[in-house]
C-alpha cells in the first residue's frame, strides 16, 4: 500500500499579523468607530510625517521634488483612510502589498519606514490624548490599538520586501544556470562545428582516409542535430528526497493567506540522484505560479517515481486554468509562461527529462515535471 506524505505550509498573511498583534474584530470595530474623529487630523500627521523626511537626506534623495511631495502626500491620505474604515482582509493585504511594493521601486530604506512610522505612532497617540482629556482609559485603549494597527501596516510593507528580496534571488539563481547552460551549450557547438570544418576539408581530398573522414564528419553532425534537445552542466548531483526539496521550496513561495499550498510524495521515503538546487528552484517556481494565478485557492505537489528511476512532480492548481485548449499549450509555453517554466524546462533538460502542461479534471491549470535519474558516474566522466 503507498503512502503519502503531506504537508501544509504555515503561510504568513495578514490573518497570522493580525494573531500575532491581537487584532480581532472587536479592534477593527473600534478603530472604524472612532474614523470620523480620527480623520480630520489626519492632514496634520502627514505634514509632520513629511517635516520630518525633509531633515533626512536620504529621504531627500527619494523625494526629487515638490510634485513627488504632493503626490506622496495623497498616498499617506488615502492610506490611513483606507486603515481606518476598510475591513482587513485579504484584498486588504493585497493592496498593502502594492504600498510596499511601491517603496521599493524607490528604494527606500527599511530604517526609514521604521523611524517614519514610529513618527506617526506618536502623532497620533498625542491626538488621541487630546480628543478624550477625560477618559484616559479609553483614550490610552485607544491609543493601543491604533498603535498595532501600524504595526500591521509596518509588518505587511516589510513582508512585501521579503517578497521582493525572494523574487530577486530566484531570478539571479535562474540566471546563473541559464548562463551555465548557454555557455556550455555555445562551447559545444563552437567545438563541432570547429572539427565538422576540419573534416569536411579532409574529406574533401583523395587522401585514403577520406572514408573516415566522412564518417567521422557524419557524427558530427548528427551530434549538432541532437544538441539543442540535450544541454550538459557540470554540477554536483547527489541522492536527494522530494521531500526535502519540496519543504525547502515551499518556504521561499509567497501567497495569499487564504491560499492552501500541500504536498505529498508517494512513497515518503522516494530518494532519486537530481541536481537538488536546480531541481528545488523548479518547484518553487511552479508553486510560485500558481500561488498567483489561483490566489485564495489550493496548489498541490505530488512527486512519484518514475519507471527509469526518475521522480515525476506535478503542480496542479484549482484556479481559472490556461484559458486556452490543450493545442495551444505550446503557445501558452513559449510566449505566455514568462522565465518560470523557461528556467523550468531548462531544468528538465539537465536531467534528460521533459516539462508537460495540462488541464486538471476541475478546469484547473496543471505542470508535470519529469526528471530523469542522474548518476554520479555520468556526471563525473563529463556526461
Amino acid at each position: 500500500m503507498t503512502e503519502s506524505l503531506q504537508d501544509t505550509r504555515p503561510i504568513r498573511g495578514i490573518t497570522a499579523v493580525r494573531l500575532g498583534l491581537g487584532l480581532g474584530e472587536a479592534e477593527h470595530v473600534l478603530l472604524r468607530s472612532e474614523a470620523h474623529k480620527l480623520m480630520p487630523h489626519v492632514p496634520a500627521w502627514v505634514d509632520a510625517f513629511y517635516t520630518r523626511l525633509l531633515i533626512d537626506p536620504i529621504a531627500m534623495r527619494i523625494l526629487e521634488d515638490d510634485a513627488s511631495v504632493v503626490r506622496l502626500k495623497r498616498s499617506l491620505h488615502s492610506w490611513f483612510h483606507e486603515m481606518l474604515t476598510l475591513p482587513w482582509d485579504a484584498t486588504y493585504e493585497r493592496a498593502r502589498a502594492r504600498v510596499g511594493e511601491a517603496h521599493v521601486r524607490i528604494h527606500m530604506p527599511t530604517d526609514l519606514m521604521v523611524t517614519a512610522m514610529s513618527g506617526l505612532r506618536c502623532d497620533a497617540n498625542a491626538t488621541i490624548r487630546r480628543l478624550y482629556p477625560d477618559h484616559s482609559d479609553h483614550a490610552h485603549h485607544l491609543a493601543d490599538v491604533f498603535s498595532r494597527a501600524l504595526d500591521m501596516e509596518l509588518t505587511l510593507m516589510l513582508l512585501a520586501f521579503r517578497r521582493h528580496e525572494r523574487a530577486l534571488s530566484r531570478r539571479k539563481d535562474r540566471m546563473v544556470y541559464a548562463e551555465r547552460a548557454a555557455r556550455r551549450l555555445a562551447h559545444t557547438l563552437h567545438d563541432r562545428v570547429d572539427a565538422a570544418l576540419c573534416y569536411a576539408t579532409l574529406a574533401d581530398t583523395e587522401d585514403d582516409r577520406r572514408r573516415e573522414w566522412l564518417g567521422r564528419l557524419q557524427d558530427i553532425l548528427r551530434g549538432l542535430a541532437r544538441v539543442d534537445q540535450r544541454v550538459r552542466v557540470h554540477a554536483k548531483v547527489h541522492g536527494v528526497a522530494p521531500a526535502d526539496l519540496c519543504r525547502l521550496a515551499l518556504a521561499d513561495v509567497s501567497a495569499d493567506a487564504d491560499t492552501t499550498i500541500a504536498y505529498r510524495v508517494e512513497p515518503p521515503d522516494l530518494a532519486v540522484h537530481l541536481n537538488a538546487r536546480a531541481a528545488q528552484l523548479a518547484i518553487e517556481e511552479l508553486a510560485q505560479n500558481g500561488a498567483e494565478h489561483a490566489a485564495g485557492g489550493t496548489i498541490d505537489i505530488t512527486c512519484r517515481p518514475t519507471p527509469e528511476g526518475g521522480v515525476s512532480i506535478e503542480v496542479t492548481d484549482d484556479g481559472p486554468g490556461w484559458g486556452r485548449t490543450i493545442q495551444d499549450f505550446s503557445d501558452i509555453y513559449r510566449e505566455g509562461s514568462g522565465l518560470g517554466l523557461s528556467f523550468c524546462e531548462l531544468v528538465a533538460e539537465l536531467h534528460d527529462g521533459h516539462i508537460e502542461l495540462f488541464t486538471t479534471a476541475q478546469g484547473g491549470a496543471g505542470v508535470r515535471l519529469q526528471l530523469a535519474p542522474r548518476p554520479r558516474d555520468r556526471v563525473e566522466q563529463g556526461a
